[in-house]
């Protein structure tokens, strides 16, 4: 089947062709054909099947053969971001139709948008917010709207919009189409259909299953290892574009700092970003100037970028549905894409109903992988030691002389580069009288040898000769160490003796007088 089949107008068939649709998705296939009926319809489909094109092709079409000035198609979004690309939608493929659209979103001119709303613009695509905003200050014309779609209601009903949404619709026309897209159909979507959908078609594709072009992983990882398990993945797998899902703001401001401290190009968009910093932030990720983007569920539903093949679950979702929705970014239009889950001990249970839905499809991996070892051996590094680890490393310090030997060597060239600054603030008058001690300690031990007896003079010899020779040989630390300990007691009793003998005599005087007698004695 092509959309020749559909019967549509030569102005919108231009505009299909100029973005390549030829052949419509199952989605489309099955639901424009009731929508041109003018029957309510209910959409179930995951993310990803074509659900814009699905209800934005028909609406044109019934526009271009009843066209009036008045707005005629009310969209509502949960996101500013799905907003904005179904009217980008609108205008690529209205191009040659001359049928105008307007979104009317948080975090733009609200005059501005109060202007097009006043126009007549023909299809209004708004969030809920902001067009209650809208209706405060405008008393706007809801009386010729002929079409209103819910475009991912349950999402919608995730974020509180449902009393809002109920308000929007009580101010529409009660003769008019609805359509209802969503993923899921929870009690509360059931109801809002019953209350305000005239017996309406239903359609289900594939709701609540991953794409068969998906390949997705799940690691059992602790919290701590996640950044550096988000880079082995950025390593190891080819992609062109990532995003990754947080679950809160803060962790994905947090996440993004991170990586940019870790050399990664990553951008961010949540809630709480204005709306100038969030269509900066998805323009860069959009054109690859910043290849990862880190993200709450606000990049999860609706958002068609190209080339997204690799999603990564910072943190599981609580919903199966978000699970769908997240991985559902990439892997679309027969194209391939990876998705990865980290999950840490408080997922697992949340993760269990992912892995029951999902089946075979999921493949569950250890962090590391095939690097197992290499990975225990990081985190060994990381955690700390047991008592019994602390005192073996301990008792081998003690039991290890090479350690203790290269300390020593440390300690003692410390202490060489300390003698050597000490030296250079000496000045030139403690040198020489430094060196005049050191001639007086040579003639002190002289007579010291002289005045022992020869059983001492042998064991003085003994002694130096294992001092020269202990530089040469390579003896046990033990040994060097009680050498050291005797050779040190000796210069301290011969500097004790030659420093009474200074002091007692006799010191020249000072001055010019003082040269003249040390010349002429």
């Amino acid at each position: 089947m092509t959309f020749n089949d559909f019967d549509l107008a030569d102005k919108l068939n231009s505009g299909l062709r100029d973005i390549n649709y030829t052949e419509p998705t199952p989605i489309q296939e099955q639901a424009i054909p009731i929508i041109l009926e003018k029957k309510d319809l209910i959409g179930a489909a995951q993310t990803g099947t074509g659900k814009t094109g699905a209800f934005v092709i028909p609406i044109l079409q019934q526009i271009l053969e009843n066209p009036s000035e008045h707005t005629q198609a009310f969209i509502l979004s949960p996101t500013r971001e799905l907003a904005q690309q179904i009217d980008e939608q609108i205008f690529a493929l209205g191009y040659h139709t001359g049928i105008s659209s307007a979104t009317i979103i948080g975090g733009e001119d609200f005059a501005q948008q109060a202007k097009a709303i006043r126009s007549g613009v023909d299809i209004i695509v708004a969030t809920p917010g902001r067009i209650i905003d809208q209706t405060k200050v405008l008393d706007i014309d809801f009386s010729h709207v002929k079409f209103l779609v819910l475009d991912e209601a349950d999402r919608m009903l995730d974020m509180g919009f449902l009393p809002d949404v109920t308000k929007i619709i009580e101010k529409l026309p009660k003769e008019r189409q609805t359509l209802l897209f969503s993923a899921t159909m929870p009690n509360e979507i059931k109801q809002l259909a019953n209350r305000f959908m005239k017996d309406p078609e239903k359609i289900e594709i594939a709701i609540e299953k991953p794409s068969g072009s998906i390949t997705q992983k799940g690691y059992f990882v602790d919290q701590r290892q996640k950044l550096e398990l988000v880079q082995e993945v950025l390593d190891d797998l080819p992609w062109e574009s990532c995003i990754i899902f947080c679950a809160t703001k803060r962790g994905v401001d947090e996440l993004e700092r991170l990586l940019q401290k870790k050399g990664i190009k990553a951008g961010s968009i949540h809630g709480d970003r204005d709306q100038d910093e969030r269509n900066k932030a998805l323009h860069a990720f959009k054109s690859g100037q910043v290849p990862v983007i880190v993200a709450t569920d606000v990049l999860a539903r609706g958002i068609d970028i190209d080339n997204i093949s690799l999603i990564i679950n910072y943190d599981v979702p609580r919903a199966v549905e978000d699970y769908v929705h997240r991985i559902g970014r990439t892997g679309r239009y027969d194209k391939t894409g990876t998705a990865i889950t980290f999950v840490n001990k408080k997922d697992r249970r949340a993760f269990s109903a992912i892995q029951d839905k999902v089946g075979d499809q999921l493949e569950i991996l250890q962090a590391g992988g095939s690097s197992k070892s290499s990975k225990e051996e990081t985190s060994s590094k990381k955690r700390k030691p047991s008592d019994s680890e602390k005192s073996d490393k301990g008792s081998s310090k003690k039991r290890t002389p090479e350690k203790k030997q290269e300390q020593e060597t440390n300690e003692s060239s410390k202490s060489e580069k300390t003698n050597k600054k000490e030296m250079k603030k000496l000045s030139k008058k403690d040198i020489i009288e430094a060196n005049k001690r050191v001639q007086n300690l040579d003639k002190v031990d002289v007579v010291l040898k002289a005045d022992k007896p020869a059983s001492e003079k042998s064991d003085d010899s003994s002694k130096s000769d294992s001092r020269s020779s202990s530089k040469s040989r390579k003896g046990s630390p033990q040994k060097q160490d009680k050498d050291r300990s005797q050779e040190s007691t000796i210069p301290t009793e011969r500097i004790q003796k030659a420093t009474t003998r200074n002091q007692n005599a006799p010191k020249p005087a000072k001055g010019l007088w003082g040269l003249i007698k040390a010349l002429f004695s």
